[in-house]
């Protein structure tokens, strides 16, 4: 037990090099705080630990607060912040000693030079959806590359007392739409949304892959950032899963009221799915697509089949979006014309958010928006003017 307490502790010399720096180079480095990492009684530091918190968005994964030798230095202009510890993945937040639950820290940066964290246990992996959503039980549907994909469902207000059918929508990163499931720190809150809405409307949300993401997403490799593993997965969606969900709840069968949509990545392949899936979904919505990654989708509709019934296509992206926004509502809104001008007969909204960041926060704020457009387009108007919002 001492030699893993000795291990986990960080080199004294590495503490003194800190301090020493601080002295040489004057008082405008004291702003700085040097957050100390050590291992809880009979625990040892696993190899990567993460600082995430309000000042960084909550990116778990962020290098430039990645502990190294047990130090991390900071110098943020915040009195305190908001923080916990991760493994580089939202599946591995810190918990406490026991694995449970632990709240996030409020680290109080001012008049600090020295903060010390015990790290103890990884959090355990217990989900609370809120009212209406269901994990999906495990059945061979649901099996995608040797494994169970988790699989989310939310039903409307009334589901349980009515008889009717209902279109029903399926969303990627599925973790991150549920307040209650282990994902994002920040969730879309689409059952909240659905809920207040009061819109008929079954959604289905898709776990990522974890480190399969950007594959899982991608249609085609980046020369970059490789991927192009989203023909297999769309295939798990078209032929297992929508299968699955018509044969077990009651949905609408067909295009006219089967939607797809994603953020980022998400709606990168959602925007394909689309156009290549035309006989399983009629619209989209895609929040910030990262059409960067795959250029050639959008040059692709030029030459694409032009006889594709009528689709309707929601795309929004805000004017802050990672270091090139004005790259990002370009690609968007050059996507927008070339598949108006292949599709003159498809109907695409196509919005700028002013301040909007390529984040969570600006999803969930616009999600209600881009659902009742949704339903104010034909096939869903029609429904909802037939049968009614739920109560």
């Amino acid at each position: 037990m001492e030699r893993s307490k000795l291990r986990a502790s960080p080199p004294v010399k590495a503490i003194i090099s800190w301090l020493g720096i601080a002295l040489l180079f004057g008082p405008s480095l004291f702003s700085q705080n040097i957050v100390v990492l050590k291992a809880g009684p009979g625990r040892e530091l696993p190899k990567e630990l993460f600082l995430a918190g309000d000042f960084n968005q909550w990116n778990p994964r962020d290098s430039n607060y990645l502990f190294k030798d047990g130090l991390l230095s900071i110098n943020l202009a915040e009195v305190s912040i908001e923080a916990k510890l991760y493994g580089g993945d939202w599946s591995l937040a810190e918990g406490d000693a026991s694995g449970n639950h632990r709240p996030n820290r409020n680290i109080v940066l001012k008049d600090r030079d020295s903060i010390f964290l015990y790290w103890y246990a990884w959090e355990r992996q217990v989900d609370n959806p809120p009212r209406g959503v269901q994990l999906l039980r495990d059945s061979a549907a649901l099996n995608f590359n040797g494994s169970q994909r988790k699989v989310w469902i939310y039903l409307p207000l009334g589901y349980e007392e009515q008889s009717q059918s209902y279109p029903v929508i399926y969303f990627h990163d599925g973790q991150n739409l549920f307040d209650g499931l282990q994902g994002s720190a920040v969730k879309w809150r689409l059952a909240k949304t659905l809920d207040s809405l009061k819109l008929p409307l079954i959604a289905v949300g898709i776990a990522h892959g974890k480190e399969e993401r950007i594959n899982e997403l991608s249609p085609f490799p980046n020369p970059e950032y490789g991927g192009g593993g989203g023909h297999e997965y769309m295939r798990f969606i078209d032929k297992q899963l929508i299968p699955y969900i018509d044969s077990n709840f009651r949905t609408i069968p067909g295009p006219r009221h089967r939607y797809i949509g994603g953020s980022s990545l998400g709606g990168l392949i959602s925007s394909w799915a689309l156009l290549n899936y035309h006989h399983r979904f009629g619209g989209a919505i895609v929040f910030s697509p990262a059409y960067w990654f795959n250029a050639s989708i959008c040059d692709a509709i030029l030459s694409a089949h032009s006889t594709l019934p009528p689709r309707y296509l929601y795309q929004m992206a805000g004017d802050q979006e990672g270091k090139s926004p004005d790259t990002v509502i370009k690609n968007m809104q050059d996507c927008a014309i070339k598949i108006k001008a292949r599709y003159g007969h498809w109907t695409i909204s196509t919005k700028v958010l002013a301040g909007g960041e390529h984040n969570e926060e600006l999803w969930q704020s616009e999600l209600a928006e881009a659902l009742n457009w949704l339903f104010q387009q034909e096939p869903l108007k029609l429904y909802l003017d037939e049968v009614g919002r739920t109560e």
